[in-house]
């Protein structure tokens, strides 16, 4: 279970994050939802180590998670970005990407580890993807590297996974098949797991929990009775009358 407490954080002087105390349990998937700038991807941030609080605390059970630096803190959060580049590198092939995962906290070169590439992890994978191990990341589609990168980030068992817009920039057939395929996952192998959107059909679906954050705090929570909401009550959608 992962346990924020009192957690704080100012950017210039800007409060971003503010008193934020959540729990996330085994089995949770949680939404977030929230208008930019209220702290969803500064709290991601903090999870994963990249920034530290102001003050508060962060803990995986017992274990105290921030006294952990990021590369360490890596073994046990897996993350995927909005940008479909952010999780792997362009000019190496799938095979060498995922060998490269597959060594995570361990000491050994690139050439041992592509030898010793497990090739049935990509069996349970859609799109086909085990015919692409030596196609380089940089070629296939935002689709491709997106779930490629979601594998990478999940290779090592993460004690929990953060997702972090990772459909923004994919068309709506990719995104059901990531959302999909990231959501069964996270159930199979118990992973609690953390998703940002912000299309509030999205949130209305998936998932067993909803926060949206405003003003750097979790101002409302929702269970399982989101789906029986209308989705425009806890988010305002695009007024595409405007547009007209």
């Amino acid at each position: 279970m992962l346990r924020l407490k009192n957690i704080s954080k100012k950017f210039n002087g800007i409060e971003v994050l503010k008193n934020l105390s959540c729990e996330v349990k085994p089995d949770d998937f949680v939404i977030l939802m929230g208008p930019n700038g209220t702290g969803k991807s500064t709290l991601f941030d903090l999870i994963s180590g990249k920034t530290l609080p102001d003050q508060g605390s962060l803990a995986m059970g017992e274990f105290d998670l921030a006294k952990l630096p990021e590369e360490k803190r890596s073994l046990w959060v897996g993350r995927l970005f909005q940008n479909t580049y952010l999780g792997s590198c362009a000019a190496l092939t799938v095979r060498e990407n995922l060998a490269l995962a597959n060594l995570k906290g361990k000491r050994a070169g690139l050439s041992l580890g592509t030898k010793k590439f497990p090739k049935e992890i990509l069996e349970e994978l859609p799109l086909n993807l085990a015919k692409l191990l030596d196609v380089p990341m940089g070629a296939l589609s935002g689709g491709q590297r997106q779930m490629i990168s979601f594998l990478m980030a999940t290779l090592t068992p993460p004690k929990i996974l953060l997702l972090d817009e990772p459909t923004a920039a994919l068309d709506p057939d990719s995104a059901t098949q990531l959302l999909s395929f990231s959501r069964d996952y996270a159930k199979k192998h118990r992973i609690p797991t953390l998703l940002i959107t912000h299309d509030p059909r999205v949130a209305q679906h998936l998932g067993n929990r909803l926060w949206i954050l405003k003003n750097g705090a979790i101002a409302k929570e929702y269970g399982m009775e989101k789906s029986e909401l209308n989705p425009h009550q806890f988010f305002q959608p695009i007024d595409y009358k405007k547009l007209g």
